[in-house]
Order: C-alpha cells, then structure tokens, then sequence
C-alpha cells in the first residue's frame, strides 16, 4: 500500500503520526521527505533538457503546401 501525503512541516505532531499508524498499522513502513518547491524545480529543469535533446535531435521540418500531411504524420509516427 502506498499513499502520498503533503503537509507543511508546521502541521506536524503526535496526531499525524497516530494517522500514519492508523493507516498502516502494525507494518514496516518507509518514509521519505522532499522539498516540494526544490523537487519540482529539478522536475522542470529535466523536462526542459529532454525537450532540448529531442529537438536537437529531431529538428524542425518545413512542410511545403504540396507535400501530403498524412505522409509526415507516417513518418512521425515510426
């Protein structure tokens, strides 16, 4: 079982532990804590350099009125 919680770090005492124990009960558990505000910034900063390695290896392509559409999308679509 897995749930994900967000809480501010100002929110946290003894009843939010009680809630973790009620949910889990009597099992192991692993808990992880992450700075929302830093995760996400990582977040978009990989998104940004997987869009700039996709266009560097894919570039543009410039479709003439007589090429046929469907024939780019077949090719786009590999």
């Amino acid at each position: 079982m897995q749930h994900t919680i967000q809480i501010n770090t100002s929110q946290l005492d003894a009843k939010f532990l009680t809630s973790i124990k009620s949910i889990f009960g009597k099992r192991d558990v692993k808990i992880i804590v992450e700075d929302i505000e830093t995760s996400h910034s990582e977040s978009k900063h990989s998104e940004v350099k997987r869009f700039l390695d996709h266009r560097k290896n894919r570039p543009s392509e410039v479709i003439s009125d007589q090429k046929d559409f469907n024939e780019v999308i077949s090719d786009i679509n590999l």
